[in-house]
């Protein structure tokens, strides 16, 4: 199972500086230090059977294969707007394509749950 997670708290909301990468970064940057990574901060928004991601990989772009195909080998993805805005374009009709299209700001994090596989 891929289990998706989107951040739904934003800690750093008082101090954005303007520059909108700037704050993306500092928002990861919090977050994965924590020691249990950005799960801290976000929550579920859907999970995807192994099934349907291989369709999804296997149907989509170069990019695509890139940015999400190495799941088994690093665990763990994140997805920012600009990534979402590049994998758009190269991925089927699924409900993980309607999550992309609601990424404007904060990212994603796909895992790999490795208990129910």
């Amino acid at each position: 199972m891929i289990e998706v997670y989107k951040l739904i708290k934003r800690h750093l909301d008082g101090a954005k500086s303007g520059d909108a990468k700037l704050d993306q970064i500092k928002i990861f940057s919090t977050c994965i230090g924590h020691g249990v990574g950005t799960i801290d901060f976000s929550e579920k928004v859907l999970e995807i059977d192994e099934d349907e991601y291989e369709r999804i990989l296997q149907n989509g772009g170069e990019y695509l294969k890139f940015k999400i195909g190495n799941l088994n080998r690093y665990f763990e993805i994140e997805i920012f707007p600009e990534h979402a805005a590049q994998l758009l374009p190269q991925m089927i009709e699924c409900p993980f394509k309607e999550i992309l299209r609601g990424l404007k700001e904060g990212y994603l994090v796909l895992r790999k749950d490795f208990k129910n596989t």
